[in-house]
Formats: C-alpha cells, sequence, structure tokens
C-alpha cells in the first residue's frame, strides 16, 4: 500500500489540503489494486487550524515520515516576502528539520509557498522547480541551486515535483498519483474531477507589481503607469523623479527586479491584457493605444511576456459581454 504523507502547519491553504484529500480519496474507491494510505502530520500533532473556519486532524511528525513513498507540503498563507521567510524559521522550522532528515529517498511535492520549504531543506538543490510567480526572484536569490523555471505551473523532475500558485496544487497531487499509481487510474480521476492537465505556464497569470517601498523607485513606477501612450525617454524619467538616471537605474532595478524600460513593456502589456479582455477594440487599435508603431514587434513582446499571442490571450479570457 503506497503511503502518503501530507505535512500541515497552521495557515496552510485549505484549498491545498482538501485537493490532496479528495484526488486520493477517490482514487481510493476505484477497485482493483492496493489504496494509497494518506496521513495527515503536523510538527505537533492535534487539531491544526488552517483558518477560523477550518481545522484538520493530524498524527505528530516526528512519529510519521519512516519509509514514506511520498511526502507532500501544501501552500500556506502571507502577504510580503518578509512573512514567507518569517513562517521558514519559525512555523515551518521542524518540518525543515524532519525534511533534511529523510531516509528512502521518497518522492517530495510542494505547491506555493511550500516550494520555499522544500528548497530551505535542500531538496530541490539541483534540481528543476517552480515556485509562485510573484516572488521568484527572491526564491531564485535564496535559493541559487536551485534550477528555477517560473514560468511553469508545474515541473517534475523525477525526484521533487513542484507547482506555483495555490490552484495548480490540484496538479500537484495528480502528479504525484501518476507517479505512485499509473496513468490511467489518475486519467479516471480525472474525468471523475473534472481536472486534468492544467495549466502549463504561469505566464497569462502574471501581473505587474505597482507599489514599491522604495520612494523613488514608487515615483517612477507612478510616472511610467501615466506615460503609457508615449514613447520611453530615460532623460524624461529621471527629471520627472528628481534623480540620475544612473541612480534611478540602480533603486529601481534593486526594487522591481526589472529595469525601468523592461517595467514600461510589462506595464504596456498588462494594459493590452485588460483591453483583450474587456473589449472588441482591434490589435492594431490596442498596439497604438498604448504606445506602440510596430504590430509585429508588440505580437512578439506580448508573446514573450504573457506566455500567449494577443489573439490567444483574448479567447482565453474574454470576459463575457
Amino acid at each position: 500500500m503506497p503511503r502518503i504523507v501530507l505535512v500541515v502547519e497552521p495557515g496552510a491553504t485549505p484549498s491545498s489540503v482538501t485537493a490532496t484529500l479528495d484526488i486520493f480519496n477517490v482514487a481510493n474507491r476505484f477497485p482493483g489494486g492496493d489504496p494509497c494510505q494518506v496521513d495527515v502530520l503536523s510538527d505537533a500533532g492535534g487539531i491544526v487550524r488552517l483558518n477560523d473556519a477550518v481545522g484538520v486532524e493530524t498524527k505528530c511528525l516526528t512519529q510519521g515520515l519512516a519509509g514514506v513513498d511520498a511526502v507532500i507540503l501544501p501552500g500556506f498563507f502571507a502577504t510580503e516576502i518578509a512573512g514567507v521567510l518569517d513562517q521558514l524559521q519559525s512555523t515551518w522550522r521542524p518540518v525543515v528539520a524532519q525534511l533534511q532528515a529523510l531516509r528512502g529517498k521518497p518522492l517530495v511535492a510542494a505547491s506555493c509557498y511550500g516550494t520555499f520549504v522544500l528548497a530551505e531543506s535542500g531538496l530541490l538543490d539541483g534540481h528543476r522547480a517552480t515556485t509562485s510567480w510573484w516572488f521568484q526572484g527572491e526564491f531564485a536569490r535564496r535559493y541559487p541551486r536551485v534550477r528555477l523555471d517560473a514560468d511553469k505551473a508545474l515541473v517534475d523532475d523525477g525526484a521533487v515535483i513542484t507547482a506555483g500558485a495555490m490552484t495548480a496544487h490540484t496538479e500537484l497531487s495528480m502528479a504525484v498519483l501518476r507517479r505512485l499509481k499509473g496513468a490511467d487510474l489518475a486519467r479516471s480521476v480525472g474525468s471523475i474531477m473534472l481536472v486534468g492537465e492544467g495549466k502549463s505556464s504561469q505566464r497569462p497569470f502574471m501581473t505587474v507589481r505597482q507599489s514599491f517601498p522604495d520612494p523613488l523607485a514608487q515615483s517612477a513606477a507612478d510616472w511610467m503607469a501615466a506615460q503609457l501612450a508615449r514613447p520611453f525617454s530615460a532623460d524624461a524619467l529621471a527629471a520627472a523623479c528628481h534623480s540620475s538616471y544612473r541612480n534611478l537605474h540602480r533603486r529601481f532595478s534593486a526594487a522591481a527586479g526589472m529595469s525601468p524600460q523592461e517595467y514600461m513593456q510589462a506595464l504596456r502589456v498588462e494594459r493590452a491584457k485588460a483591453l483583450l479582455e474587456g473589449g472588441r477594440m482591434s490589435i492594431e487599435g490596442i498596439v497604438a493605444e498604448i504606445g506602440y508603431a510596430d504590430v509585429p514587434s508588440f505580437r512578439r513582446l506580448f508573446s514573450r511576456l504573457a506566455g500567449l499571442s494577443p489573439a490567444q490571450y483574448r479567447r482565453r479570457f474574454r470576459r463575457g459581454e
């Protein structure tokens, strides 16, 4: 009987926990073969509160990792990277220690901020992985030995499987089921639950950060947001922010993870997404509205940043009228 451990701590995302339990509960109802045993563990054991409305009964983590076939980590809630790092050093620190002591090399899997827990243990070193797209820069800086590909919604790299943001945990659990019990059973479960391969990329869902603690970076971001229809000018930006462009470039890149010109491109793609979702304006009209003169050039930029062509994006995300 394959044994799976789902590790939770206070604040773990309820949907990630219940998605795993539901998928394996459905899988165990199919006849033939050994069912999977799923144990929910935490550092302290007992009832773990996921939020004010949801709690889950757990067993003590220190008694449960020997001889497991797979360990799954859900995401947890945090609004800033500082909150993620604080929870790594407090709430999730015992879990990191238990992961570091794993024997037998079971399959390990994590989604969303759970990927930080897995990376903190060192088990992602040398492996391809993904993470929550909005903290990909911080992840890459903290874990340089991980071969990060945050464009991907799911990365299966043999001994480890990682998924991006919260709802990708469903695909993560399906990937673990596929690995342990085979593709046929995974397809059967997917047909019952109406889940399949899911999202291949996080890029269509990525948005542009527009709030920064550095006042100079914030001033630059605000100015660029108001100048979308005009050609980008480094000199005009620096003058508007009362700074040399060299200083502005350095501080903005540190705050935003990209240069001002790259940020301006990302803002234009973000505006184009909104126009594609909400109306019938032609691609040529959208390109003109956001300050581009060359339609083919913008199509290439949009496809690179959004992971879909403008036409594909409109078909997928256009709001009903």
